[in-house]
């Protein structure tokens, strides 16, 4: 028999009551383009500790489609652990960084919606996934059959020289041509 959580959203408009269950799984909703469809996606696919093998890229962009390129840099606090509860059914759980002790921790997370294993841990790796320098590139390209138009959470690797997860896409278009900005959120722990 599964366990049944009764939470009001009756305060809440149906997405807010969505995006609240996506939050709570370390996710994001995703608006299908071609579709009245919405999809909760894991924020991270992979995170930056996490073996990757070529077949796991999305998109591969190499830098001479790119036209225009910037960079931001924030300094995050290198927590390799976090502590997840949930009040309502006492369900706990901690997460750690792989090949860590998991001993430099964020403040617990508590949520009435943690209420699998799999939505705690998620949860745990989303929170996790930000430490040390975390850089946000923006580049700025045309949309070509060859690259097609970026989605927000793919595992996107730029010239074979680094990846990171695209976190945002904004698009533009002229009579001459259709571009895109595509934000790419990439962890340099190195």
């Amino acid at each position: 028999m599964g366990t049944y959580l009764f939470i009001s959203y009756s305060n809440l408009t149906p997405i807010a009551a969505i995006k609240l269950i996506a939050d709570a799984a370390g996710g994001f909703i995703y608006s299908e383009s071609n579709s009245n469809t919405l999809t909760i996606k894991p924020r991270y696919k992979k995170t930056w500790w996490d073996s990757i093998a070529i077949d796991d890229y999305d998109r591969i962009i190499p830098e001479s489609v790119v036209t225009d390129i910037s960079t931001d840099y924030i300094m995050y606090p290198d927590y390799n652990g976090v502590f997840l509860t949930n009040d309502r059914n006492g369900n706990t759980g901690q997460v750690k960084r792989v090949g860590t002790a998991g001993d430099v921790k964020l403040e617990p997370i508590n949520d009435p919606l943690f209420t699998s294993v799999s939505a705690m841990y998620e949860k745990g790796r989303e929170v996790l996934a930000k430490a040390g320098m975390v850089q946000t590139h923006s580049l700025l390209m045309p949309i070509t059959q060859e690259i097609g138009q970026c989605l927000p959470g793919e595992l996107t690797v730029f010239n074979g020289d680094w990846w990171g997860i695209t976190d945002g896409v904004s698009g533009s278009f002229s009579y001459e041509k259709v571009t895109q900005t595509t934000s790419i959120e990439r962890v340099n722990c190195e």
